[in-house]
């Protein structure tokens, strides 16, 4: 799967931020200064393709920076369009909750299938 584009709802100290990838790169990197949000888009990936954990907790024990300071927790929103080998997209959206965080990336955010990323 490649991301052909990746929106910051609400997440961290980003709020309707979109970033968009070229299709033909072979490689794409993200720069930028101090505190631009690069780590918070980071961890907005793996939260995108596996779900907001309950608890973060970093390798010493501590707990990890959570991304509910400026929107909270049940606002937080992810989205992303991701092409697959043979050329089929999908738009998605991800939540943070327990059941149904996969949903339509559309008003509506209808829920998807817990198995619509395999």
């Amino acid at each position: 799967m490649r991301f052909e584009r990746l929106h910051f709802l609400r997440y961290g100290n980003l709020t309707d931020v979109t970033f968009r990838f070229r299709a033909d790169a072979r490689l794409h990197l993200v720069y930028g200064p101090n505190e631009a949000g690069k780590s918070s888009a980071l961890a907005a990936l793996s939260d995108l393709l596996f779900g907001f954990s309950e608890k973060r907790r970093a390798a010493d024990g501590a707990e990890e920076r959570r991304y509910d300071f400026l929107h909270e927790a049940p606002s937080l929103r992810v989205c992303a369009t991701l092409t697959d080998a043979r050329g089929n997209s999908l738009s998605l959206r991800r939540r943070k909750g327990r059941k149904n965080t996969l949903l339509a990336d559309d008003e509506s955010e209808t829920p998807l299938a817990d198995d619509v990323l395999v």
